[in-house]
């Protein structure tokens, strides 16, 4: 598999993560899937930007990643959002308004991810370079208290 192939797996097991919290408010507020989706979708966040981005910088992909980081400070911002409401009384109303949010944002986000920054990352890093983002994928581990560079 290329690290485009497998970064586009990590999206869609995230997406289907939220939607089956999602999926479960109708019955009751079932905090587990969306803290699990939440949990790989800010690993995921942490691996761009500690491996993937710094390399795509240094070949000159500079606009490209600065919108990716912004958007996940967004994205970061409505995690936070949802931990808190899961944290008090959740009302699943608005559990689910805020779920549809994030859901558009990473849409938005993921088709400029997977159409830009990683089709750029197979076509102009080095396949070591490649690897190793792979090998992070799986050994990196979210450290804690990490925050996306712009949250």
């Amino acid at each position: 598999m290329s690290i485009a192939r497998d970064l586009e797996a990590e999206h869609r097991s995230i997406d289907a993560l939220l939607e089956q919290f999602v999926s479960g408010l109708d019955e009751e507020v079932r905090p587990g899937p969306f803290r699990d989706s939440a949990r790989e979708l800010r690993q995921h966040i942490h691996v761009e930007e500690a491996h993937l981005f710094p390399p795509l910088r240094e070949a000159g992909i500079i606009p490209p990643v600065l919108v990716m980081l912004r958007e996940h400070g967004q994205i970061w911002t409505v995690l936070d959002e949802i931990d808190a409401h899961l944290d008090d009384e959740p009302d699943p109303a608005e559990l689910r308004r805020l779920c549809e949010m994030l859901t558009d944002m990473l849409g938005a986000h993921n088709d400029k991810e997977e159409a830009i920054l990683y089709r750029a990352a197979v076509e102009v890093l080095d396949p070591v370079v490649q690897e190793q983002i792979s090998n992070a994928m799986v050994d990196d581990t979210l450290p804690d208290g990490w925050r996306c560079e712009m949250a």
